[in-house]
This record gives C-alpha cells, sequence and structure tokens, in this order.
C-alpha cells in the first residue's frame, strides 16, 4: 500500500482518497490546519507535509495555475523555503535535491542528514559532564548519604560524583534519538543509509530518553554556534515545539507553511535582488499607524522601495484582487506618500491592469508574478517601474 498521498492547497479529501482518513480526520478537527467536512477533509493555505500516527504521509503542494507536475511544485517548494526568514537551517536546503523521487518529508529528512553530517565533520564537542555512580574506586566527591544508603553491606564500593569529558552531552543523546527515529520512519534508501552512517559517529552516546529535560539543558553560546540549526531541527523531528503535535491516540505531526508567507519572502529576495542598485529595499514594514494618537493599527505592506520616488509593493497569494485590497492600498498611499502601489499575485490567465486617481495622484498596479521564472519576472516589473 502506498503511505503517501500528494495533494494541492484547498483540495478536498474523502475517504476513498486516504487508506487513514479517520487518522486525518482527527488531526483536522484538533488543528487549524485543515477543515473537516461532513464526508471530507480539506486542506488549507498551507504547504508541507503531516505525518500520521501510522505513519501515513499527507504532502500538502501549492497550488499553481496551469502547473499540476509534482517534481516541479516540490521543487519551487524547496526554492521558496529557501528564502524564508527564520526558518533554521535553510542553507542546507540543496536546490538540486532529487525532488523527482523524494516527497517532501525525505527532502527534510536529507535536509536534516546533511547538517548532522556537516557538525560530524567539523567535529563534535565535547564536555565536562557531572557523573554519579557506584564504584569501585574513589574519585571526585563522596555523596555520603547515597553511600550510606547503598553501601552499608558492600565497604568496598563508593558513591561518587565526578567530571568526565565526554561527548555525552544534551545535544548529541537528542541528535542520536532523531537519527534512530528518522532511520525508523524514512522511506528513502539514501537517507537510511546516511542516518545509519551518522549513528557510528553517536555509538559513545547515549540515545535521549527525556527530550523535555535535554532539550532544557542545552544552551547555544559562542562555543556551540555551530548546533544552533541542528537543534532547531532537532526538535522538529523528536515532535518538540516546532512540530505541530496532538497528544494521545489522535496523535500526528507536521511540518507546514503558509503559503502567503512563503510567496511573500520568495518575492521580496529577488525584488532585493534586482532592484537595489536604485532603491534601499525594506521587508516587513512597519513605520506607519492609520492612527497618530494613540498609536493604533499598524499598516505594514510587504516590501517599501525609497530612492527618487517611494514605491510600495504587496504580495497577494490569491488569483483575484478583490474592492478590501485597494482600499487597503489607498491608506498604504496617504500615510506613506507612495505615489505608485504595485499588488503581486501569482501568475493567472488573469490580465494585468492599472488604476489611477487623478484627484489622489496615485495609481495601483496588478501584476503577475511568474513563480517558475521569477527572476525574469521580476526584472518585467523593474521594467515598468523604471
Amino acid at each position: 500500500m502506498n503511505n503517501l498521498l500528494t495533494v494541492c492547497e484547498y483540495q478536498k479529501i474523502f475517504r476513498e482518497d486516504c487508506p487513514k482518513f479517520d487518522e486525518l480526520a482527527r488531526f483536522a478537527e484538533a488543528s487549524d490546519f485543515l477543515s473537516l467536512g461532513w464526508h471530507y477533509v480539506q486542506t488549507k493555505n498551507y504547504v508541507g507535509v503531516i505525518r500520521l500516527p501510522s505513519g501515513f504521509q499527507i504532502e500538502i503542494l501549492p497550488k499553481i495555475y496551469n502547473r499540476t507536475n509534482e517534481n516541479d511544485l516540490r521543487g519551487l517548494v524547496v526554492k521558496m523555503l529557501r528564502t524564508l526568514k527564520n526558518f533554521s537551517g535553510k542553507n542546507f536546503l540543496d536546490a538540486d535535491l532529487q525532488t523527482s523521487r523524494l516527497n517532501l518529508y525525505e527532502i527534510f529528512i536529507r535536509n536534516y542528514l546533511d547538517m548532522v553530517s556537516q557538525l560530524v565533520k567539523r567535529g563534535l564537542k565535547s564536555s565536562y559532564i557531572l557523573r554519579e555512580e557506584n564504584l569501585r574506586v574513589f574519585k571526585g566527591k563522596l555523596l555520603v548519604g547515597q553511600h550510606v544508603r547503598k553501601n552499608f553491606v558492600h565497604r568496598e564500593k563508593f558513591f561518587v560524583a565526578f567530571d568526565e569529558y565526554s561527548l555525552n552531552r544534551p545535544e548529541h543523546r537528542l541528535i542520536k534519538a532523531a537519527l534512530d527515529k528518522l532511520r525508523r520512519t524514512t522511506n528513502d534508501r539514501e537517507n537510511l543509509k546516511s542516518a545509519n552512517r551518522l549513528l557510528a559517529d553517536f555509538d559513545s552516546v547515549d540515545a535521549s530518553s527525556n527530550f523535555a529535560k535535554d532539550f532544557s539543558a542545552v544552551k547555544i553560546d559562542r562555543q556551540n554556534r555551530a548546533y544552533e540549526n541542528v537543534m532547531a531541527w532537532t526538535k522538529i523531528f523528536l515532535a518538540d515545539k516546532t512540530f505541530t503535535s496532538f497528544a494521545g491516540k489522535s496523535e500526528a505531526q507536521a511540518i507546514l507553511f503558509p503559503m502567503e508567507k512563503l510567496f511573500e519572502a520568495y518575492v521580496a529576495h529577488y525584488v532585493k535582488k534586482i532592484f537595489s542598485d536604485n532603491f534601499t529595499v525594506t521587508a516587513q514594514v512597519r513605520e506607519k499607524f492609520l492612527f497618530d494618537v494613540p498609536k493604533s493599527f499598524a499598516l505594514k505592506p510587504d516590501i517599501l522601495l525609497t530612492g527618487d520616488e517611494t514605491i510600495i509593493m504587496d504580495t497577494k497569494w490569491k488569483f483575484s484582487v478583490t474592492e478590501a485590497d485597494m482600499y487597503q492600498m489607498f491608506v498604504y498611499s496617504k500615510r506613506y506618500a507612495a505615489q505608485k502601489i504595485f499588488l503581486l499575485c501569482p501568475l493567472t490567465d488573469d490580465e494585468d491592469f492599472i488604476c489611477r486617481s487623478t484627484e489622489e495622484n496615485f495609481s495601483v498596479r496588478k501584476f503577475s508574478v511568474d513563480l517558475f521564472d521569477i527572476d525574469e519576472s521580476i526584472k518585467n516589473l523593474r521594467e515598468i517601474v523604471q
């Protein structure tokens, strides 16, 4: 039985589509990432992967006009993730990953294994670990209370506490636990081989048996900065804070990203790349408010270009512009003194347009962005701006 179902945003999943429909329905009921209908579960505006308790996976890909090839869509998600500002480990996502044969879950595993491999190549850091043991030789400090209780009969032993320079630190225990889990859950032969090879490098380390305790003991500082991204992904795969997890029999795990955030980051990356020679490009602006006294209702255009003129670009992950969008652009124009505003939307068969207000002296232009040829698309936008 195929252990994976691939769908797109806003797609309805019926019982006959999913062999683990009841598990999926429980996940939908417990989360905000899916809608639960009478006879179906419907995806929303998130892309990524959901792993159900049985191991069955739901892969959600973006809904792109006139593009249905799953391999192309997976490759696009990987490229978009590399531009997401707060996405840990994005620099390890290889744009040339074999998306033709790897689903998103396996791509995320490959990403993690690459990060751990780089960590091993740099050299795993040892540290002094406090150990308490009942030994036949005295070392360190005698723990009198425990010694009396444990060794009333065994006079030849000493219950002591001592520091040992070891690899068996919390970071490595957690990584080993994650590697062991991924070795058991991956369906990709290369990922399995990589996980087994890496486990050999952690042979002297005990796999974590208390994730919460070990995570609380991890302190990222200048000495172990190289562990930061690895630990963020370790949390993901051990179903800690970064995963969306649900306790009980309906426990499921998900790595999901809102498409509007991916679209915004992807477009902003290329606008900065292509416009920065003539403009100061600022993403996620929060300079102006609808009201000044008191300051309230922040106005946050996605991209602000400042130079000889001020231009606002706002990304909209939608296929048609609404009346509310135009009112929002009017307010942006007034508060940021911008005469040109661009609504950047994904490419569809709808034509772009421009609306002008001669009285208010500003214009709003809808511009369609081709996500599969974004570099050329934003260059065309640059020509329009000039």
